[in-house]
């Protein structure tokens, strides 16, 4: 998880016009998010060969093999509340804006995102911590996950407000994703309702109301409670490394 903030925020707070052209404006945030991804793997890699998380294969920590297809109906809430913003936004104005190209680029961006994000965090992090402490390993990668956005104030001029906000947003959001991750084995669909949610709420016509993401969140860590139990009893957790 550190080897992918330090290569997001350094890659990504450099001035690099030419990543952003005309055709594809989220150039440059798609390739800082591979290069994370890249760079997370590289760590993990590291870290297996010392062999400190055992005899498991990379992927299966990684969380990028096997699953369980029984276990996501478990995700329809998270579905739902992610499908959400598009009719929640400022003044009650609902639906996605933007041209057919942004509609496009955006998707592409989150979709990098959601597969970088969810590897780092969800897959290695937990994939490593889950068989053997499911529930700190719930807490401290939503706690890690939480903190990675202190580095949009940092790097990208965001206010102290809203900066906060993104990092307990974001930490609700990993109790949430480590649940689910516990229960379904797998980051794939987790990485498409990330980065589905970011999509609906970067395209969505205003931001969603105060009183809307403090239920979401209230939401989210109820439900990766839940999850986290059911994992923890079905012993699916054992089975992330």
């Amino acid at each position: 998880m550190i080897a992918w903030w330090v290569t997001t925020y350094t890659f990504g707070s450099l001035p690099m016009p030419a990543l952003r052209p005309g055709w594809f404006p989220q150039l440059g945030a798609t390739l800082t998010n591979g290069l994370s991804l890249a760079a997370a793997w590289l760590a993990a890699a590291l870290v297996h060969r010392a062999g400190w998380w055992g005899t498991a294969p990379l992927r299966r920590i990684a969380g990028w093999s096997g699953g369980h297809l029984a276990a996501l109906g478990w995700l329809a809430p998270v579905l739902a509340v992610q499908l959400s913003y598009i009719w929640i936004g400022r003044q009650g104005i609902p639906g996605i804006a933007g041209s057919a190209g942004t509609l496009i680029g955006v998707a592409a961006m989150m979709l990098a995102v959601g597969i970088s994000e969810e590897t780092a965090a969800r897959g290695f992090a937990l994939g490593a911590l889950g068989p053997r402490w499911p529930w700190s390993g719930m807490i401290v990668t939503a706690v890690v996950f939480g903190l990675w956005h202190l580095g949009n104030g940092l790097f990208f001029g965001k206010s102290v407000d809203e900066t906060w906000w993104q990092v307990l947003s974001a930490t609700t959001f990993g109790v949430c994703f480590a649940g689910a991750r516990l229960l379904v084995g797998s980051v794939w669909p987790l990485a498409l309702l990330h980065g589905l949610g970011d999509w609906t709420q970067v395209l969505s016509p205003g931001a969603a109301p105060v009183w809307y993401q403090s239920a979401v969140m209230i939401f989210e860590v109820l439900w990766g409670v839940t999850l986290t139990a059911l994992a923890v009893r079905r012993g699916r957790h054992r089975e992330q490394g």
